[in-house]
């Protein structure tokens, strides 16, 4: 039988795994792009559709990741070799492209500022960025495509869902990658497939804990992944930090001053909030005994605020083809567009910051509580996320904020790589 932990961190991915292609299928409805029109143009003649478009699609596939994760959770034997290559792509690849698809906004402030012109050739510009094109575009696009395709015949293999799971699934998926820009209903007829596979699906794992390894403990490649993101992720960050453009004690009033560093900052940042993710899912799903129920509140917090979180740092990009396309009144045009949609802001970015900056902290404090660490730790953490808000002027005071967290996570990774203790052998009775 599963713990109430396992069962309630299952039920919620199972939620996620039906509110997303219902998400998807809202996102495409609306979208004023489809069929045989001029994108540029068709954004620009209905922007609130176009912005409703982009908010429902980001989050539908950030809340495909921990659907398609409480799939793969159980697996151990059965199945791995397709689960090992899941995962990762999951909460790793697709987590990028949910990020991705947020520059539709930064483009649509370029169209209302300016014209289809020089919006194609901002969209250029933002094309011959290497960092961008290796950091996000190339395993935002594996993710994207491996993940939803893998995942349920991972777990098919593994005879946790049925085969007929995988057979309504991955025609769905096929479909919206094939259609999805055409017009309804075909556009529609992939999301609405896969709502209705993972509707039942959810409906049927609703109760019951798979088969065999309901208490098991994690893959070991998924502890792996953990510990090293639990070290990688604040390591990312310092070299994020370091790259900022401007000097040691001083962050550059605009991008386009040293675009090399620019880009190069915007991908570790990225990078860092993005290695958080499976490390906040290793540490949290761990923790099953005392405190279980913050665990599971810090978990969700953090992992659905780190997933929007990262996203953000595409917007770096976007501001330095405008910076350099540019002039200086229509950058800060650009700028006040962009800062002034209240869609992304109250939709993803307040939920990003507070939900991945709150999570960072609540994480630790949940594994003080339950006795994997020392309080010290959820201390460190704290003083970490303090740092980034207060010291952020500059690449050397910069560099507190990501030490600090390095030291509270490190030693979380330390408590998470440590073997489980064994219980000690109870004596038998006495017999006369």
């Amino acid at each position: 039988m599963l713990s109430p932990a396992r069962l309630a961190r299952r039920r919620a991915g199972l939620a996620c795994l039906v509110a997303a292609p219902i998400l998807l299928t809202a996102a495409t409805a609306v979208d004023p792009a489809l069929g045989d029109v001029e994108f540029a143009a068709a954004i620009a003649a209905d922007p609130g559709a176009a912005r409703l478009h982009t908010l429902l699609l980001h989050w539908s596939w950030v809340l495909f990741v921990p659907g398609l994760l409480a799939l793969l959770a159980p697996i151990r034997r059965r199945g791995r070799v397709l689960a090992t290559i899941a995962w990762p792509a999951a909460v790793l690849g697709l987590a990028t492209f949910a990020g991705l698809t947020l520059s539709d906004y930064f483009g649509l402030a370029v169209l209302e500022v300016t014209d289809v012109a020089t919006f194609e050739r901002v969209e250029d510009q933002v094309g011959g960025y290497g960092w961008l094109a290796a950091g996000w575009q190339v395993p935002g696009l594996l993710g994207w495509a491996l993940a939803p395709l893998l995942t349920p015949l991972a777990a098919a293999r593994a005879g946790h869902t049925g085969w007929w799971y995988p057979a309504v699934a991955l025609p769905g998926f096929v479909l919206y990658l094939l259609f999805a820009i055409t017009e309804p209903p075909l556009s529609l007829a992939g999301p609405v497939l896969l709502t209705v596979a993972n509707a039942v699906l959810a409906a049927r794992l609703w109760a019951r804990p798979p088969a065999g390894t309901a208490e098991d403990g994690p893959a070991p490649f998924r502890r792996t992944l953990g510990v090293v993101c639990l070290i990688g992720a604040p390591l990312a960050l310092a070299a994020g930090m370091a790259t900022l453009p401007g000097g040691a004690f001083h962050i550059a009033a605009d991008f386009a001053a040293d675009p090399a560093a620019a880009q190069a900052s915007a991908f570790f940042l990225h990078l860092a909030w993005l290695l958080f993710v499976p490390a906040v899912v290793e540490v949290t799903g761990r923790l099953t005994g005392r405190g279980w129920r913050l665990a599971q509140v810090a978990g969700a917090v953090a992992l659905l605020g780190l997933l929007h979180f990262n996203g953000l740092m595409i917007g770096d990009y976007a501001a330095l083809a405008a910076e350099q396309v540019l002039d200086p009144a229509r950058v800060d045009a650009v700028t006040a567009r962009v800062e002034g949609d209240a869609s992304l802001s109250l939709g993803v970015a307040v939920p990003g910051m507070l939900g991945a900056l709150l999570g960072l902290v609540l994480v630790p404090v949940a594994a003080a509580r339950a006795g994997l660490v020392r309080w010290p730790v959820p201390v460190l953490a704290g003083a970490g996320v303090v740092a980034f808000f207060a010291l952020t002027v500059g690449r050397v005071p910069g560099l507190v904020a990501p030490l600090l967290l390095l030291a509270a996570y490190g030693l979380l990774a330390r408590a998470v790589a440590a073997p489980a203790a064994k219980p000690e052998p109870v004596p038998l009775p006495a017999t006369s």
